[in-house]
């Protein structure tokens, strides 16, 4: 019933758009050329408009309505697909053009229509075109605006409000997210605490990687694409992080890591990873990371050369003799000579910590225990 009311309504607006074209089309034509028409042949002409937009509204509408539908909600779908600021930047400087076309009226008054509007279409693709090249300024000051306790947090409401205010003057409001960050799942704590502050980026392929490895049929990885998944989600829902989703590929043919390489570079922001090949790639090409591991490793307690740690010896080391033991925070500790503690607690002198970007190695050696001379000082 729907459908046929439909139908008759389209017929209906056919036979009102057909009877103004035939009418508009009559009144042309009698201004160029006299046309020896009757009032009856007039009307018929009308009539004939009349039926034919009605017969077009009833048959074709329906199908033209459908591609009006389906055409928005492609163009919806796009949308979606598009961040915000690119968005907003585009609308923004499409009517910046429209303004400027509207100031010019009086100049393009005596162009002909179709140059008028090639000339308004054409300024408003040009408004459009400049404001999304100074993306990078757009995304800078919305994350000026809305990064740090502006982000929903009252002043003073916590060490995140106060963190990301003090970071966001020092350091690039725009963080692009790794694979491997995401999943580490410590850039939900790094963002509570402020030491991330700005704007968050996940460009396309790194959720697409994370959705593959959700869909995989090896279990492990497949935990670790959910967990991805889920820190996102914690981010946005929980921790009402500023997460963005980048849809435009800056290097269609490049692999993962050269794709944020790139879009850190265009959008003069940094990468966050837990990579270390990314690591070195990044800062090769001359663009900032924030790598997960080095702040945890630069985080943890200094240990100098001649402290004890107790460690429990659990394997055996690369050279003979040597047994390996794991501090709290996964810290390897390598003790010369403690291949016979092996499964004990050892109190273990430090003689050399090796740090870098990987990590930290402790090497010691047991500590002496009290040796039987104090006992025989003390015997007859």
């Amino acid at each position: 019933m729907a459908g046929r009311t439909v139908r008759w309504v389209l017929a209906a607006l056919g036979a009102a758009g057909g009877f103004y074209v035939a009418v508009g089309w009559l009144g042309v034509l009698s201004l160029r050329y006299p046309l020896p028409l009757t009032p009856a042949q007039a009307a018929a002409v009308a009539a004939a408009g009349v039926v034919a937009g009605g017969a077009f509204g009833h048959q074709a509408g329906p199908g033209l309505l459908r591609a009006l539908r389906r055409g928005a909600e492609g163009l919806g779908r796009a949308a979606r697909g598009v961040p915000a600021v690119d968005l907003l930047a585009g609308i923004g400087g499409a009517l910046v053009g429209l303004v400027i076309a509207l100031l010019l009226g009086p100049v393009l008054a005596h162009v002909p229509w179709y140059g008028r509007t090639a000339a308004t279409l054409a300024l408003a693709y040009a408004g459009a075109a400049v404001f999304l090249s100074r993306r990078e300024d757009w995304v800078r000051l919305g994350g000026g605006r809305f990064g740090g306790a502006a982000a929903g947090d009252a002043p003073g409401e916590g060490a995140r409000g106060a963190g990301a205010t003090a970071q966001g003057a020092a350091a690039p409001l725009v963080k692009i997210l790794d694979t491997s960050a995401i999943i580490d799942g410590r850039i939900g704590d790094l963002y509570e605490t402020g030491f991330l502050a700005g704007t968050l980026i996940v460009p396309n392929c790194v959720l697409d990687e994370l959705r593959h490895m959700a869909d995989s049929g090896d279990d492990q990885r497949r935990q670790r694409g959910r967990y991805g998944l889920d820190v996102l989600a914690n981010l946005q829902k929980a921790r009402g992080a500023p997460v963005i989703f980048e849809a435009r590929d800056p290097a269609p043919d490049a692999e993962v890591d050269s794709k944020l390489v790139v879009l850190a570079r265009e959008l003069g922001g940094q990468v966050v990873t837990t990579d270390f090949n990314l690591n070195k790639v990044a800062e090769l090409q001359g663009v900032g990371v924030l790598n997960v591991n080095a702040l945890a490793n630069a985080m943890r307690p200094r240990i100098l050369t001649g402290e004890e740690l107790v460690v429990r010896l659990v394997g055996k080391g690369r050279q003979p003799g040597q047994g390996v033991g794991y501090l709290e925070d996964g810290t390897m500790v390598v003790v010369e000579g403690g291949m016979h503690l092996l499964q004990t607690e050892a109190t273990v002198v430090v003689t050399n910590v090796i740090q870098n970007q990987q990590g930290r190695m402790i090497f010691g050696r047991p500590k002496p225990r009290q040796d039987d001379g104090h006992r025989d000082g003390r015997g007859p």
